[in-house]
């Protein structure tokens, strides 16, 4: 089996001990193994890649699905979970040690039919492959330092949050769409969430309808939300309470939804995105995890 390793070089999580060990445990157990850095321009995968394996978080995940373009339903992935906080590895279930990852993949190689199908949705051209945000959360993402995220991991979106809500310039928006029966919605909304995993922002459970296997994705409107809204929003996710009967937000499963503007920032994945659509919906391709 071809199998591409796909890295990032330049992430404050990277260890070229670590990339070694998988090299090393992936070919002790038949694997052809090809390491692929990502670069500005994006990621080069090999014609005869049979596996792609993301070593990363969710910006290195994203960059490969968008290189793989038409192909991103064709060859299949896993991950070697890397990064601040890697929610699609963390809902999937892959397993961190070099050598146990291996095994967890290639026992999986041979049985397709258990392997994690995940539809994929996009913001414009652009892969979503967990979550995306407009509001205090993708403000507090923008103010995220590379060298405060490598001193504090996932701590400092905290404290950039805490920060935002000081500050927080509310701007709102209308949002039309289909709910995933078909029925038209439209709102307005100062605050977006569309989670296409379970996972939000670590651990945390936000719509309960919410995974990666579904073929929709969870909206999360904050219409007017004040300081003190999203501090008990916040402070709600963090207890696991059940957000859907606080009615501190409202809660869509979608198949489309379009934004009358895009309030920037945006978060996507994780990463602030300067230049992105106005709309989110199925791409008509479903990725593949080999577990």
């Amino acid at each position: 089996m071809n199998l591409d390793l796909v890295y990032n070089p330049v992430a404050g999580s990277f260890r070229p001990e670590r990339l070694e060990a998988l090299v090393r445990a992936f070919t002790a157990r038949g694997a052809r193994v090809t390491p692929v850095a990502t670069t500005l321009r994006g990621v080069t995968i090999s014609p005869d890649a049979e596996l792609v394996c993301v070593h990363g978080g969710h910006g290195t995940l994203r960059d490969t699905v968008q290189s793989l373009g038409a192909r991103a339903g064709a060859v299949p992935l896993c991950i070697a979970p890397a990064g601040t906080i890697n929610l699609v590895a963390r809902e999937i279930g892959y397993v961190r040690k070099p050598g146990a990852l291996a095994d967890q993949v290639m026992r999986a190689w041979d049985r397709p039919e258990g392997w994690v199908r995940a539809p994929l949705y996009t913001l414009g051209d652009l892969p979503v492959v967990s979550c995306l945000s407009i509001g205090p959360d993708s403000h507090a993402v923008a103010r995220v330092s590379p060298a405060l995220k490598r001193r504090l991991g996932r701590m400092a979106y905290v404290v950039a949050l805490l920060r935002v809500l000081r500050e927080w310039p509310r701007e709102t928006m209308s949002l039309s769409g289909e709910l995933t029966d078909g029925t038209p919605f439209k709102c307005e909304a100062a605050a977006v969430i569309v989670s296409h995993g379970a996972l939000y922002a670590g651990p945390f459970r936000l719509p309960p309808g919410a995974s990666l296997a579904a073929d929709s994705v969870e909206l999360i409107v904050l219409e007017r939300p004040s300081r003190r809204g999203v501090a008990a929003f916040t402070a709600a996710a963090f207890a696991g309470w059940p957000l859907d009967r606080l009615g501190l937000a409202s809660f869509r499963s979608v198949r489309r939804v379009a934004f009358d503007r895009c309030v920037h920032p945006v978060q996507v994945d994780g990463d602030h995105i300067s230049d992105c659509g106005f709309a989110v919906g199925p791409s008509g391709m479903t990725l593949r995890y080999v577990i």
